[in-house]
C-alpha cells in the first residue's frame, strides 16, 4: 500500500538529485522498506560497533535496534530505528518514510510496551510510551535536526507520526 501523497512527493531542497532518487526508490515500497531493514538488521548484529552514534551505519544516521514481540505471532521482531538521545532516554519516530500506515513495529510496541534495545554492543530492557503533545512539541524540532527526513515525509500523509520515548530499565 502507497500513500496517495506520495505520488506527488517534490524534492526537498537538501538533497542532491542522486539523493533524491536514491529515496525514492528506498522508500517506493513497504516491501523494499521490510527488505532493506531486514538486511540493516544482519548488518548491525555481524558488526554493531558505532551504528548508536552513526559512524558504524550505511546512513551515517543514528541507529539502534529495537526488539518488540509479535501482537499475533508472539515471536521477538527486530528493527534498525534511526533514534535520538535524550538524556538516558531514546527517541523513535514511525514515520514508515510517509507511507500511510503506522510501522508494524510500532503497533506491536503498543500490545505490550516493554522491548528490548540493542546500541552498538551494549544491550538493554526498556519500557516504551507515546509522548505528549507537549513533549511532541518540544522534540520535533531536535529530531529534525538528527534526520531532516522525518519532517518531510511527515508533509508526505495524514497520519500523525508515532514518537515514542523508549526509558532503560536494565541491561537485557
Amino acid at each position: 500500500m502507497t500513500s496517495a501523497n506520495r505520488e506527488n512527493m517534490v524534492k526537498p531542497e537538501w538533497l542532491d538529485d542522486a539523493g533524491w532518487e536514491m529515496l525514492k526508490a528506498q522508500t517506493a515500497t513497504l516491501e523494499r522498506i521490510r527488505g532493506d531493514a531486514k538486511a540493516d538488521v544482519e548488518r548491525y548484529l555481524a558488526n554493531p560497533d558505532g551504528w548508536s552514534t552513526g559512524k558504524g551505519s550505511p546512513s551515517g544516521l543514528p541507529t539502534l535496534l529495537l526488539t518488540v514481540i509479535g501482537r499475533k505471532s508472539g515471536e521477538k521482531r527486530t528493527t534498525p530505528l534511526v533514534f535520538m538521545q535524550h538524556g538516558e532516554d531514546m527517541v523513535i519516530v514511525g514515520s514508515l518514510a510517509g507511507h500511510d500506515s503506522n510501522p508494524t513495529w510500532y503497533t506491536n510496541l503498543s500490545t505490550s510496551w516493554q522491548c528490548w534495545v540493542q546500541k552498538d554492543r551494549e544491550k538493554m530492557t526498556c519500557v516504551a510510551r507515546d509522548v505528549t503533545p507537549e513533549e511532541r512539541e518540544t522534540l520535533w524540532p531536535q529530531l529534525d535536526k538528527v534526520f531532516p527526513a522525518w519532517r518531510y515525509f511527515q508533509h508526505q500523509t495524514d497520519r500523525l507520526f508515532p514518537m515514542v520515548i523508549l526509558k532503560p530499565t536494565g541491561p537485557a
